[in-house]
């Protein structure tokens, strides 16, 4: 829009002074007067006064084109473009020019009308085929109707005319860059920048080219030189702060995307993009920030929506990262990675069904998009479909035969249909793509000792201490890993618990082997056991976790001396007691409970919901229905009723004391009375094994590695029977077996 007039028409005074019936002329020296007033407020952006003139001009010549024009021009400028369009029009009326009728056509286009605007301009180069601004006008159109090859040619006809027309070289480079011609349009820049080496569009658009052709340095150094022209450019850093993202430096990103929102708070595209780069940092509850400053500036913002699901995904937050994703594709349904990625955070929360149901959109969407296979694979997994999941795999391994996620999963699959071999060749697949890859270590090592191979096993379970899952438990001294060929007799040696009760109260059986090595013992466990391990032989200090330490020349972490000890499954210590319940204790206990005509057993049905395997071991109380007839007496075990099962404990005949108890050895002194243990793989299936009590285990077909494969036995445990899925997933069987089995090991109890 210009505020210059094109074909200006002076009055002339009439030579006849009018008669008595005649209308009064205008004054044209008056008008021009007023025009030139005009004219010179709006060149200088003083629109209120341009406003006034204009406006006493067509009081005297309502018909003024000129002033009609322009005044349009003002409203335009103001933002009421109603009116705009309506002087224009009536400018047009009166003088069929070509600038009015392209300034009519940018009014057009703020209204949203672009195809009447359109029509505009071909009539305004009608009027004049050479109309340079009508030209640059409707390139600028087509361009943003997507008509880019239109565009291209009234751009050509523009430089044609002024080859040295910065603005048009710009705008031509980025018509060109929307061909996808790119190395035409780095020329278009550099001829730009040969003219106005200074010229701030053209140096932020050579490095969007720059960007597009893979050369992300020489894109950062072109913001930057524009940067150096204009210090404060939010536009400038947030290009700069992409380039540095796609060169893999989010926090060079980060500083730039922040320095540009501190020069515009409301700048959506840096404050989103800033949470992808605080993400990468894995800084994600400061990218879930960034994610709400998005979201209340547009509510409706999908990317910033996924990419907050993302970051809650990262920290757990997975029923919350659901949510964002399916808002998120509310409005955009058709984002494959979002899909595949809300299956993932489905999958955390136990929503396999309608996880399966997102990969499918998205192979919908992409037949060929290689991470819904890997994701629909993992659906797959986690509902015991194993030949399913080879199939995905195996589809992904054919496009993509690095990806080690892909073999490791399919290592998984083969675990679980027992394909031992190949599901170590799989592991070992992954681990020779990244040498490093802890999981694949893990689960080999899992694996190994699942079928007995302890020698490998334990020395692949120190890969655990990698694992970022396992920060918390890593401890750092000063003092050495203790290793068998360091001799102990005479120095004292830390042991301390590393993972769950579970894990302490198995491996902690191993403390008198150490002593009997010489050693003076001081054994650190968590606060819930202590009492209870006041009982456990060899130990000369017990101390608490988070409790100061005495002086110790050499530590070993307790799940670690099977591998020094070299356990195998002839050497496993399986004394059937290593742990004694505290007798005060118990005979409290046995007053609360009173007396029973009937024998006593322990139930215990699910775990830790927030153990990692939780939804294969643990169980619903429903499920143990069949179990409760008359013939004994049910006593729940557990300290914790999940909210789902309280309806069950209500109508069942199982009793719940857990309200009442206080740690592990009241935990112990009620299972000392327990005439049998029934429990799922947790802690107080250790704890009964370790007290030598009757324990019936109920595992699920790919059971922890302690548990081995197949035996009704546990070599760790002599007191334990073993009662397994016979069917991935499915209870039933499980039940059966403990009905079948429990009269008979309490009738021993009683012989």
């Amino acid at each position: 829009m210009t505020s210059n007039g094109e074909g200006a028409t002076t009055l002339a005074a009439d030579a006849t002074p009018p008669g008595p019936n005649s209308v009064s002329q205008p004054d044209a020296a008056q008008l021009e007067r007023l025009l030139l007033r005009a004219r010179n407020a709006h060149n200088e952006g003083a629109l209120e006064r341009a406003e006034l003139a204009y406006s006493e001009l067509l009081v005297l010549d309502p018909d003024h084109a000129q002033a009609l024009h322009l005044l349009g021009a003002v409203r335009f400028q103001q933002g009421r473009l109603v009116e705009a369009e309506g002087l224009m029009r009536r400018s047009i009326e009166r003088h069929p020019a070509a600038l009015p009728v392209a300034n009519l056509a940018a009014v057009l286009t703020g209204l949203g009308r672009e195809q009447e605007a359109l029509a505009c301009l071909d009539e305004a180069l009608a009027i004049n085929p050479a109309h340079q601004r009508a030209l640059f006008q409707r390139a600028g159109l087509f361009a943003q109707l997507g008509r880019h090859e239109d565009a291209l040619a009234d751009y050509d006809r523009v430089l044609a005319t002024n080859p040295n027309f910065v603005e048009g070289l710009v705008r031509r480079s980025e018509t060109l860059r929307a061909l996808a011609r790119f190395e035409d349009a780095l020329a278009c820049c550099d001829r730009a920048l040969a003219l106005a080496d200074r010229s701030l569009e053209g140096l932020i658009e050579r490095g969007r080219v720059l960007r597009e052709l893979g050369r992300h340095q020489e894109a950062a150094d072109s913001y930057g030189h524009a940067l150096s022209i204009a210090p404060g450019s939010a536009q400038a850093l947030f290009l700069r702060g992409v380039s540095f993202l796609d060169r893999g430096e989010p926090q060079a990103a980060l500083a730039d995307y922040n320095a540009a929102i501190a020069a515009s708070p409301s700048f959506v595209d840096a404050l989103y993009n800033s949470a992808v780069a605080l993400e990468r940092l894995d800084r994600h509850e400061e990218a879930i920030a960034r994610c709400d400053r998005v979201l209340t500036l547009a509510p409706n913002h999908a990317e910033a929506l996924a990419n907050r699901g993302n970051a809650c995904r990262h920290i757990g937050r997975n029923r919350e990262a659901a949510e964002n994703y399916e808002r998120s594709l509310e409005l955009q349904p058709d984002s494959p990675g979002v899909l595949c990625n809300y299956a993932s955070a489905l999958i955390r929360i136990n929503r396999h069904d309608e996880a399966g149901q997102a990969c499918e959109r998205a192979l919908t969407l992409d037949q060929d998009y290689v991470p819904a296979w890997s994701t629909r694979g993992r659906v797959h997994l986690e509902t015991h479909k194993y030949d399913e999941a080879l199939e995905d795999f195996a589809r992904v391994l054919t496009v993509a035969p690095g990806d080690k996620l892909a073999h490791f999963h399919q290592g998984n699959a083969l675990r679980s249909l027992r394909r031992h071999e190949e599901a170590k060749d799989a592991y070992a697949r992954a681990i020779e793509i990244d040498p490093d890859y802890v999981l694949a270590h893990c689960m080999r090592g899992f694996l190994c000792l699942s079928i007995g191979d302890f020698d490998a096993g334990w020395r692949e379970y120190e890969w655990r201490w990698r694992d970022a899952q396992m920060a918390g438990s890593q401890r750092e001294f000063a003092q050495p890993r203790w290793t068998r060929d360091m001799p102990l007799a005479g120095r004292t040696i830390l042991l301390y618990a590393e993972q769950g009760l579970g894990d302490t109260l198995q491996f902690c059986r191993y403390v008198s082997l150490v002593k009997g090595l010489g050693a003076n013992v001081v054994l650190e466990v968590p606060e819930d056991l202590r009492p209870l391990l006041a009982s456990l032989a060899g130990v000369d200090t017990l101390v608490a976790r988070g409790a100061p330490l005495p002086p110790f020349d050499v530590h070993c972490p307790l799940l670690s001396l099977p591998l020094e000890f070299g356990t195998d499954l002839s050497t496993i210590p399986s004394e059937r007691a290593y742990l004694r319940a505290d007798p005060q204790r118990v005979e409290r206990w046995r007053e609360r409970l009173g007396p029973s005509q009937r024998p006593r057993i322990g139930l215990v049905w699910s775990g830790n919901p927030m153990h990692l395997n939780d939804r294969n071991r643990s169980m619903a109380l429903a499920d143990l229905s069949a179990l409760f007839d008359d013939a004994f007496e049910w006593v729940s075990l557990q300290k914790v009723i999940r909210d789902e099962d309280r309806p069950a404990l209500a109508s069942s005949p199982v009793r719940h004391v857990g309200d009442q108890l206080e740690d592990f050895a009241d935990t112990a002194a009620l299972a000392e009375l327990m005439d049998c243990v029934v429990s799922v793989d947790t802690s107080v299936a250790h704890l009964a094994g370790a007290l030598g009590r009757p324990l019936l285990v109920m595992l699920p077909h790919t059971p922890d590695f302690r548990w081995l494969l197949e035996r009704e036995d546990s070599p760790w445990y002599p007191s334990a029977a073993l009662c397994r899925q016979t069917e991935a997933g499915e209870w039933g069987s499980v039940v059966e077996q403990v009905k079948a089995v429990l009269p008979s090991i309490v009738q021993g109890v009683h012989a």
